[in-house]
């Protein structure tokens, strides 16, 4: 009983092992793996670091500033008291050499504003830096998008090809028979051999292909795909296909103007009252007391405001420049969104264009189906060559091929099209 429970176990495991092996390949996964073995993904983590620290840096706007400074110097002339000896006063002798060590404390209490604006202007700059990276995880999509569908179009011809090696090799047998009725000639049969070595070559080729587009696609995505077969082939319904440009690059242009703003407000802030309490602790010779020759500790406390009331328009003139600059990225967005909808009419032309195909697709390859086997009968019977049948045999060929390859294009189309708005 143990034995038999130790068995199930191994089977039950086994089983595990095999489905955790056979596990399709999606599209999807082929996107986050790329994702992730990206080297400039890891960019995205570096920019949060740094703006963290920038944001921390900026916050000590607020804290106090410690400055300790100290000061010896020497002076050709002091301030001198003169009195006339008769009034029975001496007046003090101020040395002309100074000693001073002071700790001055700022505290600011209202900075009009620049705090604030500094800290969305490291905001925006961090969401530039990160705009930056999907850029090149878009275009990192395209690549995928390409390398995924040209193994699932490779396969998919050598699958009709698997088909019509099958049609031949009882094509073959068939025309040997033939042969040996003496109803066909000897070279009859080596033409449709003949026939079946190239296609024998072409799926070589393909495979061939295959083979190096796996290899290209695994260094992108480290997943160790070991054939065609390991890929899913992808399906994709579009609901509607309203114009929402959700593009990376139209979305760096939108996030330019955002720090245009953020910009625009710290200028702003430029112009605005600040105000300040300061104090300062001290000790030398002389103190606050110039009149005092001994050394003395000494301290201060106040408030200061600050106001640039006139710039001669230089704030004025920055605001203009910062306004300038946001239309120009306007125009570049209308100019981006133009090219972005003539761009998306013709995919849309090409997925109405398959779906149109498809229609057509089935019928063809009905209607030839029946037409090769016609030719075969005719074959068989001498009443045609070879060649005859051969022409028909590869439009069928060709008909399924097509018929596939629109399947593909289809979806592929769709993932284009998806791809080229952004909303992949």
């Amino acid at each position: 009983m143990k034995k038999i429970s130790l068995i199930l176990i191994i089977v039950f495991i086994g089983q595990i092992s095999w489905a955790q092996q056979s596990k399709t390949i999606t599209l999807n996964d082929c996107y986050q793996n790329a994702f992730e073995n990206y080297p400039n993904f890891k960019q995205t983590d570096l920019n949060n670091s740094i703006y963290e620290l920038n944001i921390k840096n900026t916050k000590t706007n607020y804290y106090p500033t410690l400055n300790l400074n100290g000061q010896i110097s020497w002076q050709s002339d002091v301030t001198k008291i003169n009195i006339p000896a008769a009034a029975g006063f001496t007046a003090p002798e101020i040395s002309k050499d100074w000693y001073k060590i002071n700790l001055d404390v700022q505290q600011i209490i209202y900075d009009g504003g620049v705090t604030s604006g500094q800290k969305q202007l490291e905001t925006t700059e961090r969401e530039i830096s990160n705009q930056e990276v999907q850029i090149e995880l878009y275009q990192l999509k395209g690549k995928v998008n390409h390398l995924f569908f040209n193994i699932v179009f490779l396969k998919k011809n050598i699958e009709v090809l698997d088909i019509l090696t099958q049609n031949l090799n009882a094509s073959i047998a068939d025309a040997e028979s033939a042969f040996d009725n003496g109803m066909v000639l000897k070279s009859e049969v080596d033409k449709i051999k003949v026939e079946m070595i190239q296609v024998e070559q072409q799926i070589v080729e393909k495979e061939s292909e295959i083979k190096s587009i796996i290899g290209a696609l695994n260094e992108l995505t480290k997943l160790n795909i070991q054939s065609a077969d390991d890929l899913e082939t992808p399906e994709l319904t579009i609901e509607n296909y309203s114009f929402i440009n959700n593009r990376p690059e139209y979305l760096m242009l939108v996030k330019h103007q955002e720090k245009i703003t953020a910009a625009k407000n710290l200028t702003s802030s430029k112009r605005l009252p600040k105000f300040l309490a300061f104090g300062q602790a001290g000790y030398g010779r002389p103190g606050y007391d110039m009149l005092n020759n001994n050394f003395k500790d000494y301290y201060m406390i106040g408030a200061r405001l600050n106001w640039n009331i006139w710039d001669w328009n230089k704030v004025k003139n920055e605001k203009q420049i910062l306004d300038i600059q946001n239309e120009i990225i306007d125009t570049k967005k209308q100019s981006f969104n133009q090219s972005l909808r003539a761009d998306l009419f013709e995919r849309i032309e090409n997925i109405s264009k398959y779906d149109k195909l498809l229609e057509t697709d089935e019928t063809i390859l009905d209607l030839q189906s029946s037409i090769v086997k016609t030719a075969l009968s005719q074959f068989n019977n001498g009443t045609i060559t070879s060649t005859t049948y051969l022409i028909e045999l590869n439009k069928l060929s060709k008909a399924k091929l097509n018929l596939e390859a629109h399947k593909l294009q289809l979806i592929f189309a769709k993932y284009q099209y998806i791809t080229a708005i952004g909303n992949l």
